[in-house]
């Protein structure tokens, strides 16, 4: 089962386990990575914010609302030595973050042998009936999840988030999947698929851009598109037995409490905010959306609810994947005992994301062009060489783009096909590197740079030719100006500290 494709997986859990089929209602959502966003803060805040929610809740989580204000600031400040533990629902992500992290996949069955392995701190109901059907019983993994709507699921996605948030499909299957080991339900699964979105989504924006409800209304549409058509089953609410599900709450009524500037309180009291997803997910996303640009109040918002450290860290990690790491007032991140290890975690799920060309701005294809052949003889060109690029036949894809721009000099000003262009010569390239033609890879890497001279990819690419024809001179160079364009591509760093070390025992 190791080996099997994603979708290849997902029809496997359909026929054997008879896990809901999720994909059936695939509603597109495009995930736009920017160039100017710095990805590894943006995914170190989101992880240590989960853990700091977590940790802060359930903490807290008991005391007397008044006297809130005042415990809030006691942890707050340096005066005094506080050290805050996580509890299940951090320890699970961070299971799921390794195996993710270990396999440079995604592998459920490691995830879930995981779970009975390792030591769970007061691990909730449905968690506990896994274990005991898959450790004690000996049912099949992917059979051995209950059908709730509880949080878990939910709370334990975000790497899953992290590692494609550029890729929705990736996503959505993985986040899906991921939620049905433990949790075999509707709701469970639209929670899972619906906060890796909103993870996704706040990743790939600057901080502290989310200024305006026209903002706020493109992310609850795109979140709530997420889910649209997961949920054919009844589920009734617990405040008033009204039937209601995930998609409905954040897309009709979530919108209409932004719309309409309704107080959290007055929200609190109509969803609820307790252990049932239908409560604690939609008043998370409430409350981080009524002051989305600032970290401490949405954190003091999230200690008024009932199930406090899951509206915490549900809350903070959309927080997190907003405004970075960078962001988060100090005063809490020294109180969390394993920060060191989040940020480890973090690191490493940044450098398995950039594995995935979705993550890439510079590299990301467009899913969304046609396979329709044009009778205008530009878009049969331009057709036959994105065919050739997604066959990885780089050789022909170049082939048709020289030919078209050689008919057609004005083609190369458009930006789409300056894109596939790009990525036929980087191809090409990359391949000729690997077969040790250097000088012929040289060559097609210079013709990629002179269609976008700031691509830190292709000045990555260039610098590791010219450090194989033991020109560390111009190595250095393009090593330099890839990072200086790019600090958080990981690759050019290594590539530029590689140079240094050469330099330095010669």
């Amino acid at each position: 089962m190791y080996g099997l494709s994603l979708d290849e997986l997902y029809n496997f859990l359909i026929e054997e386990a008879e896990m809901p089929g999720f994909m059936d209602y695939n509603e597109v959502i495009n995930l736009i990575p920017l160039s100017n966003v710095e990805y590894r803060d943006k995914i170190q805040g989101a992880m240590v914010s989960l853990a700091l929610g977590d940790a802060y809740g359930s903490h807290l989580e008991g005391q007397l609302q008044g006297e809130i204000e005042y415990i809030n600031n006691f942890l707050k400040g340096d005066k005094y030595s506080v050290s805050l533990n996580i509890t299940d629902d951090t320890e699970m992500t961070i299971m799921l973050a390794e195996s993710l992290i270990i396999h440079q996949r995604f592998h459920p069955e490691d995830m879930a042998n995981r779970f009975i392995r390792q030591p769970i701190t007061q691990m909730g109901n449905t968690t506990r009936e896994f274990v005991a059907n898959y450790r004690d019983r000996k049912i099949e993994w992917y059979k051995s999840g209950g059908e709730s709507a509880g949080n878990g699921a939910a709370m334990r996605c975000a790497p899953i988030a992290l590692i494609n948030y550029g890729d929705f499909t990736s996503l959505k299957l993985m986040a899906g999947i991921q939620a049905a080991i433990t949790h075999m339900d509707q709701m469970a699964i639209a929670s899972s698929v619906l906060h890796s979105t909103a993870i996704a989504y706040l990743t790939n924006i600057p901080p502290f851009s989310l200024k305006s409800k026209e903002d706020l209304y493109k992310f609850i549409s795109v979140c709530g598109r997420s889910i649209k058509g997961i949920e054919t089953k009844v589920y009734r609410t617990r405040e008033n037995n009204q039937i209601a599900n995930l998609y409905t709450r954040i897309s009709i009524e979530l919108m209409e409490a932004i719309e309409k500037d309704l107080d959290v309180m007055e929200i609190r009291e109509k969803w609820g905010s307790g252990a049932y997803v239908l409560e604690s997910l939609p008043y998370a996303f409430l409350v981080f959306l009524k002051s989305p640009n600032d970290y401490e109040k949405i954190l003091k918002q999230c200690l008024m609810a009932n199930d406090t450290d899951t509206v915490a860290s549900l809350a903070l990690s959309l927080a997190g994947a907003y405004l970075g790491y960078n962001n988060i007032p100090k005063g809490y991140i020294n109180k969390l005992k394993n920060l060191e290890e989040m940020l480890a975690l973090s690191n490493r799920l940044f450098e398995l994301s950039l594995k995935n060309k979705s993550n890439n701005p510079y590299r990301r294809m467009r899913d969304t062009i046609t396979e329709t052949k044009s009778q205008d003889e530009i878009d049969q060109l331009m057709w036959q060489g994105i065919k050739y690029n997604k066959q990885e036949e780089y050789q022909h894809s170049v082939k048709y783009f020289e030919d078209l721009i050689l008919k057609y000099p004005e083609a190369k000003k458009n930006e789409k096909i300056k894109l596939h262009i790009i990525e036929a010569y980087e191809g090409l390239g990359t391949r000729l590197l690997g077969e040790e033609s250097y000088d012929e890879a040289l060559r097609f890497f210079k013709k990629a740079l002179a269609y976008d001279l700031n691509h830190p990819v292709i000045l990555c690419d260039l610098a590791v030719t010219h450090l194989n024809l033991d020109d560390l001179e111009k190595a250095e160079r393009y090593a330099r100006r890839s990072v200086e364009i790019a600090p958080e591509y990981e690759v050019g760093r290594e590539v530029l500290e590689a140079i240094a070390s050469i330099k330095k025992k010669s």
